[in-house]
């Protein structure tokens, strides 16, 4: 993927609607996991910003589709032209230590279970020191129960 072109969004804004659809399946299922399992380790470590995305890809590993191994490429095309970015791990001392925390959540946007996925950040003085995204064990009734499953995970997360 080396001379590949960068683009600047690391998934299709349609691709949760879509990764459930019916297409030609992968052949190399050794080269998917190794892929996934290397943006797994990035995502958890160094860049929160493709966490979903390699939450969702994961979701696929026992029998990714041509769809999926697209969603890989230009994931590694994302990071390509993001190569530069970088998590500020400087906190300004001068402060009182503040936490903040900010969540997301959606609401049974997984067409096959109906069940949210949700994610947060949480920041001491400024500097990300822990952020998660996955799918939730529940199906939630509403966005507003999402939203609240979502907190309290992060919210358990900070005490």
């Amino acid at each position: 993927m080396s001379g590949a072109k960068p683009c600047e969004t690391s998934m299709q804004l349609d691709f949760i609607r879509s990764m459930y659809n019916e297409a030609e399946p992968f052949i190399d299922n050794k080269l998917y996991r190794s892929t996934k399992g290397s943006l797994l380790y990035i995502a958890n470590w160094t860049r929160p910003d493709i966490a979903l995305a390699v939450n969702l890809l994961s979701r696929h590993v026992s029998k990714p589709t041509f769809l999926h191994w697209d969603a890989i490429k230009r994931l590694l095309r994302y990071l390509k032209h993001s190569a530069n970015a970088q998590l500020c791990l400087e906190p300004d001392l001068s402060e009182k230590p503040k936490l903040t925390c900010y969540t997301v959540a959606d609401w049974a946007r997984d067409a096959k279970s109906r069940k949210s996925t949700s994610g947060y950040v949480q920041f001491l003085n400024n500097c990300p020191i822990h952020w998660y995204t996955g799918k939730e064990k529940l199906v939630a009734t509403s966005t507003t129960e999402a939203e609240f499953v979502c907190l309290s995970k992060a919210a358990n997360n900070l005490v």
